[in-house]
C-alpha cells in the first residue's frame, strides 16, 4: 500500500507536467512524517562493486537533478540544485520552506522489545492476518 501510494504520488507529479492541476497540501502543526529513497546494497549481494559504481553515478549532481526533474521529487544532493529546473525548486510542495521543515520529523529507532511487536504486527499484516 504504501508502496502504492508513493508510486501514485510520482506519477500524479509526472501527469501535471503535461496537464497543470492546481493542487494543494497541508502539513498538521502537529508536524507530519517525512522519508527518504535511499539506495541500498544487500550485504549477500554479488555484484557489490557494479552496485558502487552504479549509485556513484546516480549520486553525481547533473545526474541526480535529471532524475529529479523527471520525476518532479526532491533529492537529498545539495551539489545538483543548480541543475534542478526552478519550477521544482521553488515549488514547497517539494521543497519546503524552513517554517515547514521544521515541522517535519522521522521515525525514530525502536527499542528491540517494540520492534519486534511492530516486525510481528506487520508480518501479520503483509500475510493478511
Amino acid at each position: 500500500d504504501v508502496f502504492q501510494a508513493k508510486t501514485r504520488a510520482e506519477e500524479a507529479a509526472k501527469k501535471t507536467k503535461k496537464k497543470p492541476v492546481t493542487l494543494a497540501y497541508a502539513i498538521p502543526k502537529q508536524g507530519a512524517l517525512m522519508w527518504f529513497d535511499n539506495f541500498a546494497i544487500p550485504k549477500d549481494a554479488k555484484n557489490v562493486d557494479e552496485a558502487h559504481t552504479f549509485i556513484n553515478y546516480m549520486m553525481r549532481p547533473e545526474v541526480a537533478a535529471k532524475n529529479s526533474n523527471y520525476i518532479s521529487y526532491a533529492n537529498g544532493n545539495l551539489a545538483s540544485q543548480k541543475f534542478i529546473d526552478k519550477a521544482i525548486l521553488d515549488n514547497p510542495a517539494i521543497y519546503p520552506d524552513k517554517a515547514t521543515f521544521d515541522l517535519l520529523f522521522t521515525v525514530t529507532t525502536y527499542p528491540m522489545d517494540i520492534q519486534r511487536v511492530v516486525t510481528r504486527t506487520w508480518s501479520k499484516f503483509k500475510r493478511g492476518k
